[in-house]
């Protein structure tokens, strides 16, 4: 993908009715880590696939084909590149998040099943004032950077830090801290929708989860992931109000993940996890 590509992409996946991708793509674009590929014809994108290498792990995303061209085995020739471009980055282990419809090219390429995706919303609540703010809750300082993927690294079995240097601010990022002061968990929010939420346990979460929700107004709506096998992390936010749909399944191939599953709560998006 070129920068000319960015806005024709984008228009051809709102078209194909899969989300907004136009900032993600524009911030994807010159990152070492991730590479964009765009299908065309005759001039015109008619598929996307993304390439995001996370040391040992790379993850497989926005592989999109135009509705006149399913079913000619593009989406499979898509995929073998950017499966192509983790190899050459070094990648044992390559995941992605398969709808139904792209689950048997997936599975025909060697991926299998791991685990379900659950998706959480709730209304926004109202904002608090900053003497109501809960303890241990607190903006991201650029010291915090080296424990912050620390963890994200416990928790996804993936080295997400040159991600997490480009997209993690004071703005955007929370940290919740015990009381010696040591990181418990994160939520880093993206340009685009959709912010990466690790928590070592399920209070840390929806504490992170509750500031979200204030942040969002009362006119909003805020959103959660988990995985299907953190049981315990959903009766947590199904108690609290939010509201569980099922979503893709999160597939695997090559070498198993080093990974606590059960640590996260949110996503940058498909193609960073």
């Amino acid at each position: 993908m070129s920068a000319g590509d960015v806005a024709p992409a984008a228009d051809a996946l709102r078209r194909g009715e899969f989300g907004d991708r136009e900032d993600f793509f524009h911030w994807a674009l010159g990152r070492p880590n991730v590479d964009v590929l765009v299908a065309d014809a005759d001039g015109e994108i008619i598929g996307t696939g993304t390439a995001s290498a996370h040391g040992p792990v790379g993850w497989v995303g926005v592989i999109f084909v135009a509705p006149g061209w399913r079913g000619s085995g593009l989406g499979r020739r898509i995929t073998r590149a950017v499966m192509d471009r983790l190899e050459e980055a070094g990648c044992r282990s390559m995941v992605l998040i398969a709808s139904p419809m792209g689950r048997p090219i997936y599975e025909r390429e060697g991926f299998e099943v791991i685990d379900r995706q659950v998706r959480f919303t709730a209304d926004g609540l109202s904002e608090r004032t900053a003497a109501d703010e809960p303890d241990g809750l607190r903006a991201f300082d650029a010291t915090d950077l080296v424990a912050v993927a620390e963890l994200d690294r416990w928790a996804t079995g993936e080295d997400r830090e040159p991600v997490l240097t480009d997209l993690i601010r004071p703005e955007t990022t929370i940290i919740a801290t015990a009381a010696d002061g040591s990181l418990t968990g994160f939520l880093a929010r993206a340009p685009w929708r959709g912010g990466a939420l690790v928590a070592r346990d399920p209070d840390v979460a929806l504490r992170l989860l509750e500031r979200r929700r204030r942040s969002t107004g009362v006119s909003g709506k805020s959103g959660a992931g988990v995985l299907a096998s953190n049981e315990n992390g959903r009766e947590r936010l199904r108690a609290a109000g939010w509201i569980e749909e099922l979503g893709g399944v999160r597939m695997l191939r090559g070498a198993p993940l080093d990974w606590h599953p059960e640590a996260i709560y949110g996503q940058f998006n498909g193609a960073l996890g």
